[in-house]
Formats: structure tokens, sequence, C-alpha cells
């Protein structure tokens, strides 16, 4: 049973990585009409949140605990979410 939820975490962050990787390379409009109006610091935790993500969904597992917390969904999705919605809503 666990190993059936610890894939589904993994492939849910796999799947927001990937989904975010694929809105910012294909559709940058939605991020800003123009580079003065790009919200830098939004954009940073957005990335942070993608790999965060991306980390928890190929299965990497720190050794040091504050890196395993970092890496795990109870932080990468939230902070994926968040910044998600201060940068396109």
């Amino acid at each position: 049973m666990n190993r059936v939820i610890t894939f589904c975490a993994r492939a849910v962050s796999l799947t927001a990585a990937l989904a975010i990787t694929a809105t910012v390379l294909i559709f940058p409009r939605l991020i800003a009409l123009d580079m003065h109006t790009v919200p830098h610091g939004w954009l940073v935790l957005l990335m942070f949140g993608m790999s965060f993500c991306y980390v928890h969904g190929l299965g990497f597992i720190p050794e040091n605990r504050y890196l395993k917390t970092i890496f795990s969904p109870i932080v990468a999705w939230p902070t994926a979410a968040f910044a998600s919605c201060m940068v396109f809503c």
C-alpha cells in the first residue's frame, strides 16, 4: 500500500513539474507581455517549486533531513501551487 501511495505522489509531482515547464516554455506571454513586467520574484519561486517537484518525482531521496523535507511533496506542491497562482493569475 505504501508503494502505491509513493508512486502516485511521485507521478503527481512529475506531472506538475512537466506542466509548469511546458506552460512556461510554450506560453511565455502568460507570464508577461514584455520584459519589464515579469514578476521576477514569483517566477523564481515558481522555478524552485518546479525543481522540487522534479526532484521528488524522479525519485531522488537525499540523506540530509533538511533537504529531504524540502524535496518532499509537503513543501514542493504548495510552493509550486502558490507561485503558479501568483505568476499566472
